[in-house]
């Protein structure tokens, strides 16, 4: 496990470098003490930022409530709130969150599954928020992926990047969360 984190931390670094190299012709400078101290400092960047960021997996499972749907002949449009609990693993720490969602779902001609989520830790008033959006195949099994974008409390600042596979309102998936 630890090779494994190191190991995502030196191609995080490598993939900063050879950005930062495209962006700004770092490689051009002359200067070898320049150059050392650039990389140094670009490493240590790319090191902080993956210190505190861990991976993860999730399940969850709700249903649609509240909802308004609009229906002729093959096409539905249905807004709405998705509510349901979601179990997140973190290394060997488990956050269980009780979730509310704003949802649309649209079949053609603009086809969107879509919403926001307020993702409150069961027991506590702190909560982050997810943004999402999924596929729209019609067959109840979609692939989605999301966005932590903050939150309160011990998910302030919190940011991270999601996916996962939705069949018919529960799932799986995976992802980074990072807590500041």
């Amino acid at each position: 496990m630890v090779y494994l984190v190191n190991a995502n931390i030196f191609i995080n670094c490598i993939s900063l470098l050879v950005s930062i190299k495209s962006k700004f012709n770092l490689f051009q400078i002359k200067d070898p003490n320049m150059k050392n101290i650039l990389f140094a400092l670009i490493f240590t960047i790319g090191l902080v930022s993956n210190v505190f960021s861990e991976n993860m997996t999730m399940k969850y499972g709700g249903d649609w409530v509240d909802t308004t749907v609009i229906q002729n002949d093959n096409f539905m449009s249905m807004a709405g709130s998705f509510v349901g609990t979601n179990v997140m693993k973190m290394g060997d720490k488990a956050i269980t969150t009780n979730f509310k969602c704003t949802g649309l779902y649209q079949t053609n001609p603009a086809p969107m599954l879509m919403g926001s989520c307020n993702m409150k830790e069961a027991g506590t008033q702190d909560f982050w928020v997810l943004n999402w959006q999924c596929t729209t195949t019609g067959t109840g099994k979609e692939n989605c992926k999301g966005e932590a974008i903050g939150g309160t409390g011990k998910f302030a600042g919190v940011s991270g990047d999601m996916e996962w596979i939705d069949i018919a309102g529960f799932g799986e998936g995976k992802g980074t969360f990072v807590l500041k």
